[in-house]
């Protein structure tokens, strides 16, 4: 990857799409650090985050919770903007 393009994640002109991914809250210097990876190297980290995924799915037995249980929380419906 040619330094001008690294560059040009890490300090973007203004009004460039970079700008506004960074403006947006997406952090380029992540974004560049994948990219400096070969296509192999981001295969491989893929597939190890699923197995991680797979591990923590099959550890996790869900309780047996019936749908009229109050003391149940339902994070879809938390507000986590608050406070």
């Amino acid at each position: 990857m040619s330094r001008s393009i690294e560059e040009q994640l890490l300090d973007p002109r203004p009004g460039s799409a970079a700008a506004a991914a960074r403006d947006f809250g997406i952090d380029l210097t992540l974004t560049l650090q994948r990219l400096r990876l070969t296509p192999d190297e981001r295969v491989r980290q893929l597939q190890r985050a699923m197995f991680e995924i797979e591990a923590m799915r099959a550890t996790h037995k869900p309780q047996d919770v019936k749908a009229d249980d109050s003391s149940r929380t339902d994070f879809t419906t938390v507000d986590t903007t608050s406070g």
